[in-house]
């Protein structure tokens, strides 16, 4: 394959680009790879000019690879710019695999593709999912709703264990990262500004909160909950959401 510094006439590549630290490569309209720099000839170890970029696409991520293209096609603006972007699967020479954060932009007639190497953000971030998977189920084995969330009036939820179901009535994808619906729909009206003063004065000094409230469920019956939480703060002291666990109270009214 060409290097990206001799330039391209034939699809107006500009030339100089072996400088850049990242992949990049140039298609043409079909997806077939016309250019590329010196860094992606150093990450895939391959010069194939002329094949189509998706043979270097993990079968089960082409689809999304097809769909980038099709974005970039149906969102060309050339005073605009910019681009659309996604994460793939390509296949290294070597049998290895290797993730990359790829951003696609048409310019003209061609297509112009960015490549940053996020091969070990991605085993981070798998490893990080499966201890998460794990703290998950010790929790899903424990009575009561135990989330973490972040601090706003929705009190929109990142993590809520399986007990919210026999609290709520709702299962916990109800809950997570929703902006349709959130835990403060189930709190009664006249305890909405008793919740969130209550956490807020908490909060501001860094002590811990138990509240006692009421909660309306799935099944429109009223509960009396016990909430007991704390704050997650940054290094700086700023606040970066709260967790805690929230219990039915059988024996008394809040």
């Amino acid at each position: 394959m060409a290097s990206l510094a001799g330039g391209f006439d034939d699809i107006g590549t500009v030339a100089g680009l072996d400088a850049f630290p990242v992949p990049l490569l140039t298609l043409d309209m079909d997806g077939i790879v016309r250019g590329a720099n010196a860094a992606w000839v150093h990450a895939m170890k391959a010069t194939r000019p002329g094949v189509p970029f998706e043979r270097d696409v993990h079968p089960e991520d082409r689809a999304r690879w097809q769909t980038l293209l099709r974005q970039a096609r149906a969102g060309y603006d050339g005073a605009r710019g910019g681009g659309v972007r996604g994460r793939l699967r390509l296949l290294h020479p070597s049998g290895d695999l290797r993730w990359f954060d790829c951003t696609v932009a048409r310019a003209g007639v061609s297509y112009c593709v960015a490549l940053a190497d996020a091969t070990q953000a991605q085993r981070r971030e798998a490893a990080l999912e499966a201890r998460l998977r794990g703290a998950l189920g010790l929790l899903d084995g424990m009575p009561g709703l135990l989330y973490r969330g972040r601090n706003n009036r929705s009190w929109t939820m990142e993590i809520v264990s399986a007990g919210c179901e026999a609290l709520t009535g709702y299962p916990p994808e109800w809950f997570v990262d929703s902006h349709e619906h959130s835990f403060s729909q189930l709190i009664l009206p006249d305890y909405a500004d008793y919740v969130w003063y209550g956490v807020q004065e908490a909060l501001a000094a860094r002590a811990a909160f138990e509240l006692r409230y009421c909660i309306r469920g799935a099944d429109t019956r009223v509960k009396a909950v016990l909430e007991k939480g704390v704050g997650i703060y940054s290094e700086g002291g700023e606040v970066l959401g709260i967790e805690g666990a929230i219990f039915e109270v059988r024996d008394s009214a809040p």
